[in-house]
C-alpha cells in the first residue's frame, strides 16, 4: 500500500502489506524502536501494571482515563499503545491482540486515526486542548475506541489543564484518555483524582539483562554477560536507555561485546582500579589517592563518572558486608566477589556510610562547580582525614564491636578457664607484664569475657578468694585504676565523669567497693555497672563486681575503715587511700580546707551534663 510516495512498514522494517510496494532496503532502525513490545508478554517488568490492565480487559471494566507515571524508559508509552491495540483489535477488547487485523497493523505502524498521540511538551497551550475537546465528539473510524495518549502531560499550562478537566471527567463512552508523565507531582490534583493511576518503576538489573540478551541473540551479536551488566548499570534502571547503549556498543565493538570494550566506551573505571583505590583510602594514604585520581583524570575519564563508579562500588561493598553472597541481590562474577571481599574485610558499615555521604555530597556539588577536580580532591581528603568527627565515629564503632562480641559470648556456652583468672602467689612484676600486654589490644581482650553464671556460688567464692590473694585494693588503685579510667573515657565520657573522682576502697571476694563523690554519681554509676565491670575485666583480667557507695557513708559490707579525715593516709592493705578531688587540690596547692559545699559541686556537674 502506497500513499503520497510512502510505503507503510512495521517498526522492524518489514512491509506491512506483503505484495504491495517496491522491495527496497529499509533505512537503519534504532534497536529501541525495532524491539518495541508487541504484546503484554514482551513488556519487561511492570507486572503489577500488566496484570491490572489485562484483568480490566477480561472483565470489560474499561476506565475513561488512566495516568501512567514513572521514570523515563520504563515502558509507559509502549504500554499505552499496547492497551490501545487491545481495545481496538477486531477481537477486542482482548488481552491478546492479533497484530494482523487492519486496526492492529495501523496502530503498530503509527498510522491509526483512532489512536492519537499528543506531545504535551510542544502542544501545551489552551488552544490545542480546546481543539482536542472538539475532536473528541467524533466517533472512532476503524476501531471501537478513540484513544488519546498525551505524553509528558505535566508540561500543560494551568489553563490547558482546566480546559481538559471537564472533558476528562465526562468524555464520550467510546473515548479513553491515557496520560503519561515522568513528574506526576506537577499534575493538578483535580486531574489526578479523575484518573486510574499506575506507577511504573525502574526495572531490575536481571529484567534488563534478559531483554538485552534476547536482542543480541536476535541480532546475531556475540556478547559477554559482564558487558551487558555494565550497560545495565549505566542505564540506571531505564530499559530504553539500556537498549540505546547496546545499539551504540554493537557499533563500537563491531558486534563483539566484551567487558573491556564496553567499559572503554562508557568511560567507566576498571573494577581492579576501584578496589586498589579504596584500599589506599582505608589505609589513609592521601598522597597515593591523589596521585591515582590524577591518573584517572589525565586518561580522559569524566570526574562525574568516576565519582558515580566509586559510589556504586561502595554501595555494593556495603550490601555484600551486610548480606553476603545473596543471589537475590548480586549477579556478579567470581572476580567481582573477590574484590568486594577484599574491601569489605577492612572496613565497617558505619565508615562505608560516611564515605557514601561524602561522595554523594561531592556528586551534588560537581553539577554547579567550575572546579570539579578540586571538589573531588577535597572530598577524598575528608575520607582519609582523622577529624574529630571521624575519631568519635571510630570510637563508637569500636564500642559497638566490643558489645557485639560480648553479646555473642554471653549467648554461647563458654566458661572462664582457670588460666584466665589471676594466679595466686604470682609476682608483681609478672602480673604487671601480663596486664601491659593485654591493655595494648582492647578490641581483642573481650573474646575471653563472660558474665558470671548465676547460682554458681561455690565457683564465685573460690574466684573471690583467688582475687583477694592476687590483688590488694592498693594494687587496683595504684597500678590499674588510672588505666581503667582511661579506657572508660575512650568509650564513654559521661561514665568517666561519674568516676573521675572515685576511689577503689576495698575488695571482698569478687566485689570491688568503689567510693564516689555524691549520691548522684552513685545512682548513675550503678546504671552503668555492666559497662564498668567489662572495662575492669579488660585491665585486671578478673570479673570484679563493682559496688558503689557515697563518700562519707559506710559501704554495704565493711572490709576496711572509712576515711573520715581529709588527710591522705599511707597506702596499705589495711588502710587504703581515700583521696578525693578536694584532697588532690589541697595536696597540689599545699592548702588548707575551710569548707566544702558538696551541693554546689553536684549542681555544677549537673549543669555540665554529667
Amino acid at each position: 500500500m502506497q500513499e503520497n510516495g510512502f510505503f507503510y512498514r512495521s517498526l522492524n522494517g518489514e512491509n506491512l502489506f506483503p505484495g504491495k510496494g517496491r522491495k527496497s532496503k529499509m533505512a537503519f532502525l534504532s534497536l529501541y524502536r525495532k524491539y518495541r513490545p508487541r504484546t503484554f508478554e514482551d513488556l519487561a517488568g511492570q507486572q503489577h501494571v500488566v496484570r491490572t490492565l489485562q484483568n480490566a480487559l477480561k472483565q470489560n471494566r474499561i476506565a475513561h482515563a488512566y495516568l501512567f507515571a514513572g521514570p523515563r524508559g520504563t515502558g509507559k508509552t509502549s504500554t499505552a499503545r499496547l492497551f490501545a491495540q487491545a481495545l481496538n483489535c477486531v477481537k477486542g477488547p482482548t488481552v491478546e491482540p492479533c497484530g494482523e487485523c487492519d486496526s492492529c497493523r495501523s496502530i503498530i505502524s503509527g498510522q491509526s486515526v483512532d489512536v492519537i498521540e499528543i506531545d504535551a511538551a510542544s502542544n501545551r497551550g489552551i488552544d490545542e486542548i480546546r481543539d482536542l475537546r472538539e475532536k473528541v465528539k467524533f466517533y472512532p473510524t476503524e476501531g471501537k475506541y478513540k484513544v488519546y495518549i498525551i505524553d509528558e502531560v505535566h508540561m500543560l499550562t494551568k489553563g490547558a489543564f482546566n480546559a481538559l478537566l471537564k472533558t476528562l471527567e465526562e468524555p464520550p463512552s467510546n473515548v479513553v484518555f491515557i496520560l503519561a508523565t515522568t513528574e506526576a507531582h506537577k499534575v493538578l490534583d483535580t486531574i489526578l483524582s479523575r484518573c486510574q493511576r499506575f506507577d511504573f518503576t525502574l526495572l531490575s538489573s536481571e529484567d534488563i539483562i534478559q531483554r538485552l540478551e534476547y536482542i543480541c541473540q536476535q541480532e546475531k551479536v556475540n556478547y559477554e554477560r559482564e558487558a551487558l551488566s555494565l550497560i545495565t548499570s549505566a542505564s540506571m534502571g531505564g530499559l530504553r536507555d539500556a537498549i540505546s547503549l547496546l545499539d551504540q556498543a554493537i557499533t563500537y565493538t563491531d558486534g563483539n561485546l566484551n567487558r573491556e570494550a564496553v567499559q572503554e566506551m562508557l568511560g567507566k573505571v576498571d573494577l581492579s582500579f576501584l578496589g586498589s583505590f579504596m584500599e589506599r583510602v582505608l589505609a589513609r594514604d592521601t598522597a597515593a589517592i591523589l596521585k591515582m585520581t590524577g591518573e584517572i583524570i589525565d586518561s580522559g575519564k569524566s570526574i562525574s563518572v568516576f565519582v558515580q563508579d566509586l559510589i556504586n562500588f561502595l554501595h555494593q561493598v556495603m550490601l555484600y558486608k551486610e548480606c553476603g553472597r545473596d543471589p537475590a541481590i548480586f549477579n556478579l562474577t567470581e572476580e567481582m566477589y573477590s574484590r568486594l571481599e577484599e574491601v569489605a574485610g577492612g572496613v565497617d558499615t558505619a565508615r562505608l556510610i560516611r564515605f557514601l555521604d561524602i561522595l554523594t555530597d561531592v556528586e551534588r556539588q560537581l553539577t554547579f562547580s567550575e572546579q570539579p577536580r578540586i571538589i573531588l580532591e577535597l572530598g577524598l581528603i575528608k575520607m582519609t582525614a582523622r577529624t574529630e568527627e571521624n575519631q568519635l565515629a571510630e570510637l563508637e564503632n569500636r564500642l559497638r564491636e566490643l558489645e557485639e562480641k560480648v553479646e555473642q559470648l554471653s549467648r554461647g556456652n563458654l566458661s572462664l578457664a582457670a588460666a584466665s583468672r589471676p594466679v595466686a602467689g604470682g609476682t608483681t612484676t609478672g602480673r604487671s607484664s601480663t596486664i601491659s600486654k593485654e591493655t595494648a589490644h582492647i578490641e581483642e581482650d573481650t573474646s575471653a569475657y563472660k558474665p558470671e553464671v548465676p547460682g554458681d556460688s561455690g565457683a564465685q567464692q573460690e574466684a573471690g578468694e583467688e582475687a583477694a590473694l592476687a590483688y590488694g585494693v592498693e594494687d587496683i588503685r595504684d597500678k590499674y585504676w588510672k588505666e581503667i579510667l582511661k579506657r572508660i573515657r575512650e568509650n564513654d565520657f559521661k561514665v568517666y565523669a561519674l568516676l573521675a573522682d572515685a576511689v577503689p576502697f576495698s575488695i571482698e571476694g569478687n566485689r570491688l567497693y568503689i567510693q564516689v563523690l555524691a549520691q548522684f554519681h552513685k545512682n548513675n554509676a550503678e546504671k552503668q555497672a555492666d559497662f564498668i565491670k567489662r572495662i575492669i575485666y579488660q585491665v585486671c583480667n578478673y570479673n570484679f563486681e563493682p559496688v558503689f557507695f557515697v563518700e562519707g557513708e559506710m559501704p554495704e559490707k565493711k572490709t576496711g575503715p572509712v576515711n573520715d579525715s581529709k588527710a591522705v593516709k599511707p597506702a596499705s592493705k589495711g588502710n587504703p587511700v581515700q583521696e578525693t578531688a578536694v584532697d588532690r587540690v589541697v595536696k597540689a596547692f599545699n592548702g588548707k580546707i575551710i569548707k566544702v559545699d558538696y551541693d554546689v559541686l553536684k549542681d555544677k556537674e549537673s549543669e555540665q551534663g554529667v
